[in-house]
């Protein structure tokens, strides 16, 4: 009666335990990774570990490799033009339903990560860590569970090419804060059409520095 739960239990474990890691950059592009090596890493038996990593699959963090096996998923150009394009429709939506949603107490923790956020330019892991929280509070304002798990899903994916992240270049972070500011302030307002536009705007924005970032200079 106990082994299931506990499995369960421990096919989390080993699932947040390797997304952090790729997320922190601890495992990068490429690498490959097995239920072996996750399993010895976590001191559990293999089912759980593989149940883990058949999850990361499912949700494209990791990839198989046709020699390789099980590797961290890279993003190619095509699967990044998708990724935004899928991530500005559903922002977009966050956006407006934050709008109309926010509860009074959220839109104050709103405009205070704003705050928190003005002074961080000069620190890129900061803002890094900061942009996923700016963008988790406007999920969880949206009161929307099923594109709070969809967008979290796809920000993961991004999140995992560290290398890739526009939050590398200065100018892009000091963009950055002043654009999460236009849009908190729409949020704020409960302007639903400005709040959807701005959202929509922002994600055109990284889109547009990352693709900036991957490509070769002339």
């Amino acid at each position: 009666m106990t082994g299931k739960p506990n499995t369960s239990r421990l096919a989390e474990h080993a699932y947040e335990a390797v997304r952090d890691a790729i997320e922190r950059g601890e495992l990068a592009p490429g690498d490959r990774i097995s239920e072996y090596k996750t399993a010895d890493w976590l001191n559990i038996s293999r089912t759980p570990a593989r149940e883990g990593l058949l999850r990361l699959q499912a949700e494209g963090l990791l990839a198989h490799h046709p020699r390789r096996g099980l590797v961290v998923a890279s993003i190619d150009s095509e699967a990044l033009k998708e990724i935004f394009v899928a991530r500005e429709l559903m922002e977009r939506s966050l956006a407006g339903q934050a709008a109309r949603n926010a509860s009074g107490p959220e839109l104050d923790q709103l405009m205070r990560l704003v705050e928190a956020e003005a002074g961080m330019a000069e620190d890129r892991e900061a803002m890094i860590r900061h942009n996923r929280e700016f963008h988790g509070h406007i999920r969880t304002c949206a009161h929307n569970r099923y594109l709070l798990k969809f967008t979290g899903t796809l920000e993961d994916i991004v999140a995992a090419d560290r290398r890739g992240t526009s939050l590398v270049d200065l100018a892009r972070r000091h963009a950055v804060i002043e654009e999460h500011r236009a849009l908190a302030e729409a949020i704020v307002a409960r302007d639903v059409a400005k709040s959807e536009d701005r959202a929509a705007f922002h994600i055109r924005q990284s889109y547009a520095a990352r693709l900036k970032l991957k490509m070769p200079e002339g």
